[in-house]
């Protein structure tokens, strides 16, 4: 690669995520009391710079600078400065030339939404590059030296935004991360003893209407809402200490945190890929599936108790499991010798197996031996 354009990509690649940067994390009541001291402060220094004409946004620049986290104060402050640099100096340019009428404010307003929509990523620098633009073209007329005016309002709220965001940071919150992923944890326990509850109790009930489904299909839907609000306290974790010197201490426990998230979603993506493949075999019209309901109800307990084990932190065996997902195995193919059709409850067999080895981990063995299995 060409060293200059490896400098340059070190420079504009940083400068990019930092424009593209959409803070996640909420703000508390520290970030509240933060923000009021930030705009005053803002509002205070730009009232001594004399015939500040656009002192107003100073403080609101403050207000919308400061974040939960360092890092999303930085990137919302550099994309403020971003579009407002861009957003002035071009509006100073328009007046200049073309000065304010009907159709130079309309075609300034035309230009400014296009040139947002291309070199910016958030509504953020999108809005703000526009009603830069906007407000220094109807304003420079009839209040001399504006545009300058409020770039410099805007650097003052943008610098005292993150210096109070830099100098006072917040504890990741740690608490509410864990809580989120412990519910998600729990939720996935119980929609595997939910699958296994329903088929016992449907055991010799009436097959249902091809347009009903099992009560545990809302159950297995929940999961993606217990993953999103996890994955937001996560990312907020993540953000909240990144950049932080205060959080450095808590890496590990971020790191941790995120490697268990990522564990879940995995988790989660198997139990509703079972939960629907037996919806659509059990408790339906016709022949019914190779695998026996009795069976298919012991191994998903099993697995929803491997599961909690490891969830508490204690020692996992899968030795039994395995040794059940064996002989469920064999039974189906021997009961039912054709391929065509064993294969729904093998296909199944082999997703409930999967679900072991990710919940075991590294030290997972496989099942069986494929040339171990008879042939018809």
């Amino acid at each position: 690669m060409d060293p200059a354009r490896s400098k340059r990509a070190s420079v504009t690649e940083p400068l990019g995520v930092l424009l593209a940067s959409v803070p996640k994390s909420r703000p508390s009541w520290l970030t509240v009391v933060k923000t009021t001291v930030a705009a005053t402060t803002a509002w205070v220094f730009a009232r001594q710079l004399g015939d500040n004409v656009a002192v107003l946004f100073a403080p609101i620049v403050a207000i919308l600078t400061l974040q939960a986290s360092v890092y999303g104060s930085i990137a919302t402050g550099v994309q403020l400065l971003f579009a407002n640099l861009v957003g002035t100096a071009v509006a100073i340019g328009w007046v200049k030339f073309l000065g304010l009428s009907w159709w130079s404010l309309a075609l300034a307003a035309f230009g400014a939404l296009a040139l947002a929509r291309r070199v910016t990523n958030t509504p953020l620098a999108r809005n703000q590059l526009t009603i830069a633009v906007l407000a220094v073209i109807m304003l420079a007329p009839v209040a001399k030296g504006y545009g300058q005016w409020r770039f410099i309002d805007v650097a003052i709220g943008s610098v005292v935004g993150l210096v109070v965001a830099v100098v006072v940071p917040e504890r990741p919150r740690l608490r509410q991360a864990c809580e989120a992923i412990s519910v998600w944890a729990a939720g996935c326990v119980s929609v595997l003893r939910d699958v296994a509850d329903e088929l016992d109790r449907r055991d010799g009930t009436p097959p249902l209407d091809t347009r009903d489904g099992h009560d545990w299909i809302k159950a297995s839907r929940g999961l993606t809402d217990l993953s999103t609000a996890a994955a937001a306290e996560v990312a907020a974790v993540e953000e909240t200490a990144r950049l932080n010197v205060a959080a450095v201490r808590l890496g590990e426990r971020v790191v941790a945190l995120h490697e268990e998230q990522v564990f879940l979603v995995r988790i989660s993506l198997q139990i509703r890929s079972v939960s629907l493949a037996v919806d659509r075999l059990y408790d339906r019209a016709g022949q019914p599936p190779a695998l026996d309901r009795q069976t298919l109800s012991a191994l998903l307990r099993s697995i929803a108790a491997l599961l909690e084990d490891l969830l508490d932190g204690k020692e996992t065996d899968d030795t039994l499991l395995r040794e059940a997902l064996t002989g469920a195995v064999e039974r189906t193919h021997q009961v039912f010798p054709s391929a065509v059709v064993v294969l729904d409850s093998v296909s199944l067999l082999g997703r409930l197996d999967q679900l072991r080895q990710d919940i075991v981990g590294e030290d997972a063995t496989a099942l069986i031996d494929p040339d171990t299995l008879p042939r018809s």
